[in-house]
């Protein structure tokens, strides 16, 4: 599924391509689960141009103004390109003027996309209300595994599977560490790891795929890598499952 990192880098190339473009119409997939139909999505869009795309937790925020907003949650394997024809297991299809048709699909038919989506208020992984004190109040309410709640997109938006491994490992604390039992100088460390983490990732990938919509790029990461068996300081990779996840660490980390 795509997390943070990779939805950050989609909404920035989204935005470089698609701002200020008059939306033509909207087409939606047979199968797609939407709730608005194809006709109410052209009345409430067509002939608008996007103002900006923007992103909460996992998903994209298209922004055309007056109030019309469209979100798309791509699940575990949505698709965003811009092709020539439509793919068989498109869920909805924008088409803009000059710049082509915007697509989202999905084999399994699981990616979302709703007009005028309710407020998400969670807070983001990279918000400026993500701080250690914040974060250090959400951990002391709860005893469940660190990567349990670090993952949980009701707490906390953004982080998936892979990141919070990159996090947990460079902040050493241990996947399975009761979250009410990281020291204070821990979690402060893990809320700088947060966003370092994240922050740092988008620069490599920007680096090595500038114009990426879509798709995970996980082949630098320091320890969720099945390509790996040491991390870059040379402790040994172990994996285990960590509520219902696959997840990779080191001894370097610590358990509380």
């Amino acid at each position: 599924m795509p997390e943070i990192v990779d939805l950050e880098i989609f909404k920035s190339n989204l935005e470089k391509r698609f701002k200020n473009k008059k939306l033509q119409s909207v087409k939606l997939g047979k199968s797609a689960k939407i709730e608005t139909s194809e006709k109410e999505f052209e009345k409430a869009l067509a002939g608008k141009k996007l103002k900006s795309v923007g992103r909460k937790a996992k998903e994209l925020y298209f922004d055309f103004g007056d109030g019309q907003v469209v979100s798309m949650h791509l699940m575990l394997h949505g698709q965003l390109s811009v092709p020539e024809t439509l793919p068989k297991d498109f869920i909805a299809a924008f088409l803009f003027d000059e710049t082509g048709t915007l697509v989202l699909s999905d084999y399994q038919k699981a990616a979302r996309v709703t007009l005028n989506p309710k407020d998400n208020d969670v807070v983001d992984a990279l918000s400026d209300e993500m701080t250690p004190e914040w974060l250090t109040a959400q951990l002391g309410k709860r005893r469940s595994p660190i990567k349990t709640v670090i993952c949980d997109p009701k707490i906390i938006g953004g982080i998936g599977n892979a990141y919070a491994d990159e996090i947990l490992w460079e902040a050493k604390i241990h996947p399975e560490s009761v979250a009410n039992q990281i020291p204070a100088k821990e979690i402060s460390r893990l809320a700088k790891a947060i966003k370092s983490v994240v922050q740092d990732a988008i620069k490599k990938i920007k680096e090595s795929n500038p114009d990426i919509i879509s798709g995970e790029i996980r082949d630098f990461l320091a320890v969720h890598n099945h390509k790996r068996k040491t991390s870059p300081t040379g402790g040994q990779i172990r994996n285990a499952t960590v509520g219902s996840r696959k997840t990779y660490y080191t001894e370097e980390q610590i358990k509380y």
